[in-house]
């Protein structure tokens, strides 16, 4: 229905559900959102307990995100996500 829309698939999924990432791309969604932040640092953006990946390494975490990606046939890409809408 909004073919440029930039949706994401958050990590709060994954917390309500173990594959709910992968279920949200499947849903529709087209961006995930890798926490990149230094671990020493995430206590200062929680937004709510026992969310997933919060003790993962960046590399780890992304290698884990590309892993989870590739199993549902979607590649993960670096490239800025700018919105298509003009």
């Amino acid at each position: 229905m909004l073919p440029k829309v930039l949706m994401p698939a958050t990590t709060a999924l994954s917390t309500i559900h173990p594959d709910g990432r992968k279920m949200g791309i499947l849903a529709g969604a087209n961006v995930v959102m890798p926490n990149l932040s230094p671990q020493e640092n995430r206590k200062y953006y929680s937004l709510y307990d026992n969310k997933r990946c919060m003790g993962d390494e960046a590399a780890e975490g992304l290698a884990l995100l590309k892993a989870e990606m590739e199993e549902i046939g979607y590649r993960v890409v670096s490239a800025r996500g700018d919105s298509l809408v003009e």
